[in-house]
């Protein structure tokens, strides 16, 4: 179904290319990332009744709003800019029966994932963090990098992880739209990376990030509404801290307006990462500018559409440091 929506989307020429001038930014050392943004950029998922993509609007449709004031919408899009995606693979031996299909995911992220020119980094965590493969455009070496990884350690860095991603991810031109993509639990065991601060640079830097949790033998996991990590994701871009023990993940796409398949079974795991390479294709993007005078702290984005009867999700805000922060 996702593979058919985006055949007859290209086919059509719905996609729009609006390439953005937006930020400037680079990572810092360890534990510190630091950003410098001019343009909020905001993918916005919309679904009727069914829960079926709506793809027939237009920018005269959307209004869009920042601590309740209408923004101007200076870029719109559908579709449109290449994506930048980073997978963070948990490679920890809690996942070892799930070797054959994860092994797999490469394949589903050259398909889906890899169009309109995109490109795909690797990262795998357990007691360490690798780069597995630098960011290319070039399917088969993100299936081999995939396809080569290991199960050998039970430690779980997943924030440390989260952070190598943002900080390649912030070193990506705005051609790019970012997108980081964690395959694993919603646990971290021995990083030395805070959730807080690097939800809140992902969120400030245009970062949307997807999860898909596999279910483990040792973890009873429960699918959620993703409404329902809609306060702790703005208490953690408001607060900079920790909310939801082993609930990390919920969190984090919430704050960012991803979104998190959790308890996934080996059958439907690459079903569920194929479903988020045909919703990243398949969105619209609405730019606007920072007003700087506004100040620092939290700022919340509040999405409406002409057509009723819809769903509509977006991430809830961003977080703007002080001045020397």
């Amino acid at each position: 179904m996702f593979r058919c929506a985006l055949a007859l989307l290209f086919s059509a020429a719905l996609v729009v290319s609006l390439r953005s001038q937006t930020q400037s930014a680079s990572p810092s050392a360890k534990g510190q990332i630091r950003v410098s943004t001019t343009e909020v950029m905001v993918p916005v998922t919309v679904t009727d009744a069914s829960g079926e993509l709506v793809l027939d609007l237009s920018q005269k449709d959307f209004h869009i709003f920042d601590d309740g004031v209408e923004q101007t919408i200076d870029r719109w899009d559908l579709g449109g800019d290449p994506l930048a995606v980073v997978l963070v693979l948990e490679t920890s031996t809690r996942l070892h029966g799930m070797i054959p299909v994860i092994h797999g995911l490469g394949s589903i992220l050259a398909e889906t994932v890899m169009m309109l020119d995109s490109k795909v980094a690797v990262i795998t965590y357990d007691s360490t963090v690798e780069l597995r493969q630098p960011f290319t455009q070039d399917q088969d070496l993100v299936r081999n990098a995939v396809a080569a990884v290991n199960f050998e350690a039970p430690e779980r860095m997943l924030y440390d992880g989260m952070e190598l991603a943002v900080q390649l991810l912030t070193d990506e031109p705005p051609k790019w739209r970012r997108v980081m993509l964690i395959v694993g639990e919603s646990e971290d065991q021995g990083s030395t990376a805070k959730l807080g601060p690097l939800v809140r640079a992902a969120a400030l830097e245009n970062i949307a990030i997807y999860a898909v949790g596999p279910r483990s033998a040792t973890r009873d996991l429960r699918d959620a509404a993703p409404a329902l990590w809609a306060a702790p994701a703005i208490f953690l871009l408001q607060e900079g801290k920790n909310k939801v023990k082993n609930h990390d993940l919920e969190v984090a796409t919430a704050a960012t307006g991803g979104v998190h398949y959790d308890g996934i079974r080996t059958a439907t795991l690459q079903s569920a990462v194929d479903a988020i390479g045909a919703e990243l294709h398949l969105q619209y993007v609405i730019g606007y500018r920072i007003n700087w005078e506004r100040g620092p702290g939290f700022h919340a984005i509040t999405v409406t559409v002409s057509k009723p009867h819809v769903s509509i999700r977006n991430r809830p805000g961003y977080y703007v440091p002080a001045p020397g922060n």
